[in-house]
Order: C-alpha cells, then sequence, then structure tokens
C-alpha cells in the first residue's frame, strides 16, 4: 500500500474517532453534569390538550343578552397512566361523587372500537359545575392519571324564545364522520339559532403540548415545549329579535297554543317569534343534572312543547285572504267601503247554504265584515267581481285581479 493511500486511511480513522469522542463527551455532559437535564430527565412524555374557545354569545336587537357562557369541567383520564396496584379507588370515589360500580363503568372502554385509546386521554366524567371543580383540584395532585379541562356550557338570563335560540348537544357519530374537526364529546347546536350559525358560534380549538413527568403532572407550560395554538372565541350574535316584545308575546299565549310572529314591514325583520307552549331553556342546559329526565318529560308530553309552531305547524291561510278580495273589488269599483251585506248565518245559493259563518250580526260595510270574518259578505263579493261583466263573461275581468282571484284557495280561505 503507498504511502498517499495509508495516510488517507489514517486521516479517516482520525475523524471518525473524534468523532465518536465528541459524542461520548456531548452524552456525558447530557446525562452526568448537566443538572438541568438530568431534572427533564423525570418528564415522561409531551402531552397534547384540546383548548375549548367560548361559544359566541347571543344579543338582541338593543343589546340585551339572550345566551351566555357558563364555565364548566371535564374530568379526563388516561388509562395507562394509572397505577393500580396503589390507586385508592375508595377515596376517589369520594372525591367525585360516584359509587364504585360508577367508576369501573366510566373507565372501561370498548378498546376495539377505535373511539377510545388507553394511552390518551378520554372524559371520565363530563359537566362539572365550577364548585366541584374547586372541590376536586385541591385533592387531583393524588391520581395523576385524572386531570381537568375546561369548556363552555349555555346559560340563559331570561327563559324566553326557547324555539328560537335553539340548545346544545353532544356531537354523534354521523356527525364526527361527516365534520373532522368534531370529536367524541364536543357539543353542537341542535336547534334554532344554535344549531343554524352553528359554524359561526363555535369557534377554533386551540392546542396546547404540555410536559409532563412521570406521575402525569404538567411541568410548567406548552409554550415552553414545542407548541401552542390559542382557541378563537366564537362570532356573537346580534339578532333583529326584541326581548320585551317577546316576553310581551309569551305572555299572551300562557295557556294556548298556537303562534305569533312579529315582522317590521320595512325591513322584514324578525321582532318576536312565539311558540305555544314553550319551555324554559335553563331546563336543557348541559349542565344541568336533571337534563336527561326533563328533555324525556318534554319530549313525551301530549302538548309537543318542543314544535315550533311558528315555522314548522300548518295553518290554513283563512281569513287574511278576505281584504285581498276586498281590496280587488272596490279596484273593480263593484262596491264602496260603505257596502253592506245581509248574513244570515252562511251564503246561500239555489236555496242552499253552501258555505257557513259565525254567529255574528249583518255587516254594514268593509270593516265589519273583516271584524267578523264573515264568510257571506266576502263570497257575495267574490260573485260580483266574476260577474262584473255578468256571468257569461268573467274573462273580461282586468288580467291582474283574475290572476289573483284563481291563486285564491277558498276551502281554506273560509275559516
Amino acid at each position: 500500500m503507498s504511502d498517499v493511500y495509508r495516510t488517507r486511511q489514517i486521516t479517516i480513522q482520525v475523524i471518525f474517532i473524534a468523532a465518536a469522542l465528541m459524542l461520548v463527551a456531548k452524552a456525558a455532559h447530557l446525562q452526568i453534569f448537566n443538572k438541568e437535564q438530568q431534572s427533564r430527565a423525570k418528564y415522561a412524555a409531551i402531552s397534547r390538550q384540546v383548548l375549548y374557545p367560548a361559544r359566541g354569545i347571543m344579543y338582541d336587537r338593543n343589546h340585551e343578552r339572550l345566551v351566555y357562557n357558563d364555565p364548566m369541567y371535564d374530568l379526563m383520564v388516561t388509562y395507562n397512566k394509572i397505577d393500580f396496584t396503589n390507586f385508592d379507588t375508595l377515596g376517589f370515589c369520594q372525591l367525585t361523587g360516584m359509587s364504585p360500580e360508577g367508576f369501573s363503568n366510566a373507565l372501561i372502554k370498548d378498546w376495539r372500537s377505535g373511539k377510545f385509546s388507553k394511552s390518551v386521554p378520554y372524559i371520565f366524567k363530563g359537566k362539572i359545575s365550577a364548585r366541584e371543580f374547586a372541590f376536586i383540584q385541591e385533592h387531583l395532585h393524588r391520581f395523576p392519571a385524572f386531570t381537568l379541562q375546561i369548556r363552555s356550557a349555555r346559560g340563559y338570563p331570561h327563559s324566553n324564545a326557547a324555539h328560537v335560540l335553539g340548545y346544545i348537544r353532544e356531537v354523534n357519530q354521523n356527525e364526527i364522520t361527516a365534520d373532522s374537526s368534531y370529536q367524541l364529546g364536543d357539543y353542537i347546536g341542535a336547534s334554532g339559532l344554535e344549531r343554524f350559525y352553528e359554524k359561526e358560534l363555535r369557534g377554533d380549538k386551540g392546542i396546547r403540548h404540555v410536559l409532563i413527568d412521570n406521575l402525569g403532572r404538567e411541568v410548567g407550560d406548552g409554550r415552553e415545549v414545542e407548541y401552542y395554538e390559542a382557541p378563537v372565541e366564537g362570532k356573537n350574535l346580534y339578532t333583529t329579535l326584541d326581548l320585551e316584545l317577546q316576553k310581551y308575546g309569551e305572555s299572551l299565549m300562557v295557556n294556548k297554543i298556537g303562534s305569533i310572529v312579529a315582522i317590521e314591514p320595512a325591513t322584514g325583520e324578525i321582532l318576536a317569534m312565539i311558540s305555544s307552549p314553550s319551555y324554559d331553556p335553563n331546563h336543557l342546559t348541559i349542565d344541568q343534572s336533571s337534563r336527561a329526565q326533563k328533555y324525556g318529560e318534554l319530549l313525551n308530553d301530549a302538548s309537543k312543547p318542543f314544535l315550533d309552531r311558528s315555522i314548522l305547524a300548518q295553518y290554513p291561510p283563512g281569513s287574511l285572504f278576505k281584504p285581498v278580495v276586498a281590496l280587488i273589488a272596490l279596484q273593480e269599483g263593484v262596491m264602496t267601503p260603505e257596502r253592506g251585506v245581509s248574513c244570515t248565518g252562511g251564503f246561500y245559493f239555489g236555496g242552499q247554504r253552501l258555505t257557513g259563518c259565525h254567529n255574528h250580526a249583518s255587516c254594514r260595510d268593509v270593516a265589519s265584515a273583516i271584524q267578523h270574518s264573515c264568510n257571506a259578505y266576502f263570497v257575495t263579493v267574490f260573485r260580483d267581481i266574476v260577474d262584473k261583466y255578468g256571468h257569461t263573461h268573467p274573462d273580461k275581468v282586468s288580467t291582474n285581479s283574475t290572476a289573483i282571484l284563481k291563486s285564491l284557495d277558498w276551502e281554506t280561505a273560509l275559516a
């Protein structure tokens, strides 16, 4: 072997030996001499936590709050971090107010389903109030596999507009499949404005990575570790409802079945939307322990309080058609506002009563006919319009009037 190749071989060997020595020296520094790294060595993992945003608040047209957020907590558990040999099951059950059977049922999941993982935190007990949270938090250091997670529950300062506002519930599997931003245990708008404006109200989740030690305790904030993304609050919703008008309308409908919708004619804004019977939205808040029972009672109520009669019930148009007929008759010049029509309990033709009427006196003018919703009056006026040029020439009535008259359904109008 020539001197050139031998020199090159020695050089390469020296480089590899020097690199190896540097790595050994660095490892010795980190593991033996560096006290900070020794302290960090006890950290078991980086925990990824979801930060839930505050849901958007709803207001009426005068900026009165209709819906607000109440803090609510979930007790999370990571199954693999439980030391079952030293775990104080009885003490934990006393802390959380659970029975041993309830503890076992909440802890054991269907691991094969793919919905749960033994190494990923999942909800052990949800819907914990702020008072219960404070009590549990004081003793949670004894159970390092468990952590608390804050979320928002809906609260209602007033018991009005339940159908309009709607309520929230937990997502189901179909909704999780359809939208990957949801995960098991998340909340979603189930009805009303909560459902229609779900994407705007829910906001965007945040992410926090937290260092945890071998006991599962948090050490420092995740901002100093790897990644932190703050949650984005949901957008507030300013409705056109007038709370005072809504309250007044609901007071009028107490012990009645039906609906009222008050609309601003100039803009089409909904000022009040009442459906009766209704319910107190506070009975269906997520943090209510009696929510399931109350929901079942409302669902089985024969008066159907969940039915929003203002938009879902079917009502015959009825007497709404009658002023239209009066306007056409005035336009066609077949009557004057002072025209009176005799009413003897209905409209008769050929000696037979074709339609009945209400028990009222004969109408002396259009105003009293509208007041009593007199069928005899408006059927008579309707015939006068059609027969304006004789009963053999109804086609001579103006095109606009004919089109409107043809659109009227008299089977439902005569009510």
